[in-house]
């Protein structure tokens, strides 16, 4: 019997090849929901409906397409948007995106669809869960899985003659600064220098860069060899571990803290998650305030930080509708803006809410990363601190 036809309801399937996911991917996309993908590094939910709808990697789907977007020279709309029966993160603004402009949409849609694929051919296990859905009325292109799945694997083949770079979503960090204007050219070294700190993948560089994943990653793997840039690993995320075979020894494992971060900058999300995953967190955000709330629900904070200025809602509006969940209305909330007046400090106050005024130099950067961690320690301890 085909493991696909064992697929059950919100049952994680663990341990499969690609070819594996692939066919259970297309049985699965002959009716309507959302499939939960995950790797030792990284994590993906599928909206399938006939094919494939839209692919959304964690705490990254508006981030994504917005790089995507703007690849194509469009704006991701940033206004309120009505709700949406299909609850997958930022659908309703890839509609309103697509009625805007349907061939960039389709285009960066595309893009995006194909460098998972890639991503997908280039790791090995994965672990799925399914979650169906009642069938939507679809208000954007659906895109055959066989062609996807044939292109990315003909990309994969490809990648293979690489020699230091083994996946898009690797970091670039520059080594040799001395040696630089002689490697690049001193036309590209203001670009060049911004995009190889080490925060940015080659796939958000590829895009910045205007050109195509593969020959961005043929590029790259040549400076890494003269030994130009460093190609920094993969950073494995942090999974529950199952439970012992023997039953009789009770194993617990705790997961650390979660953190919501709630910007309309996908830099400052991206900067943040780096910075709070690096000393152990795990982090979820997103963009876009008119939808926080639904998102945050389905999540489970220790902390919820909040922007104050944001489009559809500010940070002030989001404190009202989060204290009136249940669930929500004793987490610790912090506001986060680079207004420090003391008006909104004080506003932070009256709201019982915590104040972190954001970093606009070197010094403050320095002064916010102190204050963050304190008020993490504080607020949602790592089982590796002391707290005295």
């Amino acid at each position: 019997m085909s493991i696909t036809s064992n697929i059950r309801t919100g049952t994680k399937i663990r341990a499969v090849p690609l070819h594996v996911l692939l066919a259970s991917m297309r049985t699965l996309a002959r009716s309507s929901g959302v499939l939960r993908v995950e790797t030792d590094y990284h994590c993906w939910s599928f909206l399938l409906q006939g094919g494939l709808v839209w692919a959304a990697e964690e705490d990254r789907a508006l981030e994504t397409i917005a790089r995507k977007l703007r690849a194509q020279k469009f704006q991701l709309p940033q206004v309120p948007q009505p709700s949406s029966n299909l609850r997958f993160p930022g659908y309703s603004l890839i509609v309103q995106a697509f009625r805007q402009q349907p061939d960039a949409t389709s285009r960066a849609l595309e893009s995006l669809l194909l460098e998972t694929f890639l991503a997908l051919h280039l790791e090995t296990t994965f672990s799925f869960v399914w979650e169906p859905s009642a069938p939507a009325e679809l208000a954007v292109p659906t895109w055959p899985l066989t062609s996807l799945a044939q292109a990315a694997n003909r990309e994969a083949r490809q990648w293979q003659n690489l020699q230091q770079i083994r996946h898009p979503y690797q970091r670039i960090q520059l080594i040799d600064a001395a040696g630089l204007l002689a490697r690049v050219g001193n036309q590209h070294f203001p670009l060049f220098a911004r995009l190889t700190t080490g925060q940015n993948r080659l796939n958000e560089i590829s895009d910045q860069l205007g050109q195509t994943l593969f020959r961005t990653a043929v590029f790259f793997d040549k400076l890494a060899r003269n030994k130009t840039v460093e190609i920094l690993p993969l950073t494995a995320r942090q999974m529950q571990a199952p439970p012992e075979a023997n039953p009789k020894r009770k194993v617990t494992t705790k997961l650390e803290p979660e953190i919501f971060v709630v910007d309309d900058s996908p830099v400052l999300l991206r900067q943040f998650r780096d910075l709070v995953t690096s000393w152990g967190y795990r982090v979820r955000s997103t963009d876009q305030a008119v939808e926080a709330v639904d998102i945050i629900l389905d999540s489970n904070p220790a902390v919820i930080f909040l922007d104050i200025n944001m489009p559809g809602a500010s940070g002030f509006d989001l404190i009202k509708q989060i204290r009136r969940q249940p669930t929500l209305a004793s987490t610790p909330l912090v506001l986060m803006t680079a207004e420090k007046s003391v008006a909104n400090q004080w506003r932070a106050q009256w709201a019982s809410c915590r104040f972190l005024a954001k970093p606009r130099t070197l010094v403050e950067a320095n002064v916010f990363r102190t204050e963050l961690r304190t008020f993490l320690r504080n607020l949602a301890p790592l089982s590796t601190d002391v707290l005295l």
